[in-house]
């Protein structure tokens, strides 16, 4: 006898090649790009020197592609989907890994940005286990072109009987 699907994969799988999240606007500060630079090893004049970047064809420092990418699965699993509530000790939500990534247009620090992504695969690994693809494109505020088109990978894992999340981090 097959198990009842979460409230996130029957949301997912109704909505196969539509859109599945908008995220807020979001900025990254220099201070940040500079501290990932400096966690990732990626400490470059393009990225972390203003002054510098002023006087280039990107007219400042720009951000990390890494970096905008990171934040992306958080976009995703705080979107208004029934994500948001699979951390109940009965399923989590893990980042899968990435295909297809593109940054097409630099961008900026300090610009506004915001992740949209159209859910285009429901993929089962078992009957609790799925994997869910993503097409996710980085807008920038004010551009025509995007900062980036990516494929995003989510495991999704139900029926795991683990303990409920208090909160999602520290603050």
């Amino acid at each position: 006898m097959q198990s009842k699907k979460s409230e996130a994969i029957q949301f997912f799988e109704s909505r196969l090649g539509q859109e599945a999240f908008v995220s807020e606007w979001m900025v990254i500060s220099q201070q940040e790009t500079d501290a990932f630079a400096k966690l990732t090893n990626d400490v470059d004049p393009m990225h972390n020197n203003p002054e510098w970047a002023a006087q280039t064809l990107w007219g400042g420092t720009i951000v990390q592609a890494a970096h905008v990418l990171a934040l992306g699965i958080g976009a995703l699993a705080d979107a208004d989907t029934p994500l948001q509530g699979e951390s109940d000790g009965n399923s989590y939500l893990l980042n899968y890994g990435y295909d297809r990534v593109r940054v097409i247009a630099p961008l900026r620090v300090g610009h506004p940005f915001r992740y949209r992504g159209k859910i285009a695969d429901v993929r089962p690994k078992s009957e609790a286990e799925y994997v869910l693809k993503f097409e996710v494109t980085v807008e920038v505020k004010d551009r025509d072109k995007p900062f980036m088109v990516y494929e995003s990978l989510a495991f999704l894992a139900t029926n795991q009987e683990m303990p409920a999340v208090e909160n999602k981090g520290a603050e």
